[in-house]
C-alpha cells in the first residue's frame, strides 16, 4: 500500500525496543500472556521508573494495543486475548514555545557570531514557515516559486523513479502542500547563492544540512550561550528546553496572534485536523491581553461606552 517512511519505522522500532525489554524482565514470552494488567504495568514502568513523557507512554501503549488487535483480526490470537484498556490522551505539550524577543535575539546573535550565519538562515526559515527541520533540510530550489510567492512541500513516495534512486522525499502526513512565502523569507531566498546540488540551505562550509547535526549545533552554539539571558524559574519549562521543533509552535502561535484563520494555519502546517493546530498553539497571558485590547464589543465611542455601562 505504499509502505511507510524510514522515520516511521525508526519511531516504532523504539517502541518495540522498550516493550521487548519489559517483556523480558517480566518473563512474558507470548502475546496471549500480555493482558490488561501487564500492559498497565508496562505504562507505569515507562512513566514512573523510566521517566518517559506522558505523550510517549500513551503512544507506546496504543501501539502495543494495535498489535494485539491486529493479531486477533488475523486469527493469530483468540478473541479472549483482546486487551481492553481505556487510555486518557494527555492534553497540552511539554514543547517550549519561544517569544518574539527570544527568536529575534537568536537571529541577531547568529548574524554577529563568526560562522553562524547559516544557522541564522535556518532560524529565520523555521520561524516564518513552520516547517519541520526534516522538511527544511530537504528543501530544493525547484520547490521555491517566486512568481506565485509559494513554497511547495512535496510528498514523493508515489514516484517510482525517485524512490528507486533513493531521492524521494516524504512528509509526515503523506500529503503535499503549498505554503505562502513571507516577505522576509522571500528576501532571504533571493539573496542566497545557488549550489549545484539543488538544495536551498547549506552548512557553514557549503555541505548538506543534516537534521541531527543542525540540532546539535543549535543547542550548543545558540541555546546554551543565550540561556543566562533568558533564565527559567525552577520547575518550569523555559528557553533552555527550546529545540528546533519549538519554532513550529512559535509559527503557529504568531500566525494566530496575527489574525490568520485556523483553517489557513492547518493547511500551512500540513495537518488534516484542527486538534493538532490546538496542540501547537501557545498563547501567553501578555499576548492574550494585547489581543483583547484590540477587540471591539460595543458599537459606540469610548466615552459613550463608559456612560452606557454605568447606566
Amino acid at each position: 500500500m505504499g509502505g511507510v517512511s524510514s522515520a516511521t519505522i525508526k519511531r516504532y522500532r523504539a517502541v518495540k525496543t522498550h516493550h521487548v525489554k519489559f517483556c523480558r524482565e517480566e518473563k512474558i514470552t507470548y502475546w496471549n500472556e500480555l493482558g490488561k494488567a501487564n500492559l498497565r504495568k508496562y505504562g507505569q514502568t515507562r512513566e514512573r521508573n523510566e521517566r518517559a513523557a506522558a505523550r510517549t507512554v500513551h503512544f507506546e501503549m496504543r501501539a502495543v494495543m494495535s498489535v494485539n488487535r491486529w493479531l486477533i483480526e488475523e486469527e493469530l490470537l483468540p478473541e479472549s486475548a483482546r486487551v481492553r484498556l481505556k487510555l486518557s490522551k494527555p492534553q497540552g505539550t511539554d514543547t517550549y514555545c519561544y517569544t518574539r524577543e527570544q527568536v529575534t535575539t537568536m537571529v541577531v546573535y547568529c548574524r554577529r557570531a563568526q560562522g553562524l550565519n547559516w544557522l541564522g538562515d535556518v532560524i529565520v526559515m523555521l520561524a516564518h514557515t513552520g516547517l519541520r527541520i526534516s522538511e527544511l533540510v530537504d528543501l530544493r530550489w525547484e520547490d521555491i516559486h517566486f512568481q506565485s510567492q509559494t513554497i511547495r512541500i512535496a510528498d514523493e513516495r508515489s514516484s517510482r523513479a525517485k524512490t528507486k534512486a533513493g531521492s524521494a522525499r516524504t512528509t509526515k502526513g503523506k500529503r503535499s502542500r503549498s505554503l505562502p512565502m513571507h516577505l522576509q523569507v522571500e528576501e532571504l531566498l533571493q539573496a542566497m547563492p545557488r549550489h549545484r546540488d539543488g538544495f536551498v540551505l547549506h552548512a557553514a562550509r557549503g555541505g548538506r544540512l543534516r537534521s541531527r547535526n543542525v540540532l546539535h549545533d543549535f543547542i550548543e552554539k545558540v541555546i546554551e550561550p543565550l540561556t543566562p539571558q533568558f533564565p527559567t524559574p525552577a520547575g518550569e519549562i523555559g528557553f533552555a528546553e527550546g529545540r528546533l521543533h519549538s519554532f513550529r509552535h512559535y509559527f503557529c502561535s504568531q500566525a494566530f496572534l496575527g489574525g490568520a484563520a485556523e483553517a489557513e494555519i492547518r493547511d500551512w502546517l500540513g495537518h488534516a485536523e484542527s486538534k493538532m493546530v490546538e496542540h501547537y498553539r501557545h498563547l501567553r497571558s501578555e499576548d492574550a491581553v494585547r489581543r483583547m485590547r484590540t477587540l471591539s464589543f460595543l458599537d459606540v465611542g469610548e466615552d459613550k461606552g463608559s456612560s452606557a455601562i454605568q447606566e
